[in-house]
């Protein structure tokens, strides 16, 4: 099954592996935003692609308690769940977040593609650079849609970015 953009194969095994399974598919993670903890440390300054483009990324102590509850509940053999925040969340928006976490001003700077790619290319092999700039450019429908997953298992909203930033801020500071 996969996501679509990324291939099913590991899916595909543990599904085939004779053991109950659950699948905890997560989109991106509120703590990609570290990637910018040097620059906004250093110049107060976001630079990223796609600035107005938004996507629910997930807190990832969201992601842990969705295993952990998998792991320890009953109900979840042979589920799979994707795991989202509660809202779509641009960069822009998320430069703001940590700002207001800090209590200081956040400046954001909008890569082109090709200079998000170049960038990407020093840590990600070429086709996970192209797979996820066309995530964070032209996300599908599927992408963008926030997942009731969390709240469903967990019985509570799943965490902002905001709060994940005010969480972390001393990454930031």
């Amino acid at each position: 099954m996969g996501t679509g953009r990324h291939p099913s194969d590991i899916e595909d095994a543990v599904r085939a592996g004779g053991l109950d399974w659950t699948v905890l598919r997560p989109g991106g993670f509120h703590s990609n935003a570290g990637q910018w903890a040097p620059a906004v440390r250093e110049q107060r300054t976001v630079a990223a692609p796609f600035g107005d483009v938004a996507l629910p990324t997930v807190d990832p102590a969201d992601i842990a308690a969705m295993a952990a509850a998998a792991l320890t509940g009953d109900g979840h053999g042979g589920a799979t769940y994707v795991l989202t925040g509660p809202e779509p969340v641009s960069p822009r928006a998320q430069a703001q977040a940590i700002g207001a976490a800090l209590g200081e001003r956040v400046r954001f700077v909008e890569l082109s593609r090709e200079q998000a790619r170049e960038r990407m290319l020093a840590f990600m092999p070429a086709p996970v650079v192209e797979a996820t700039l066309a995530v964070l450019g032209e996300p599908t429908a599927e992408e963008v849609r926030v997942s009731p997953d969390v709240e469903r298992v967990l019985g509570r909203a799943p965490r902002t970015f905001a709060a994940w930033a005010e969480d972390n801020a001393a990454l930031f500071r």
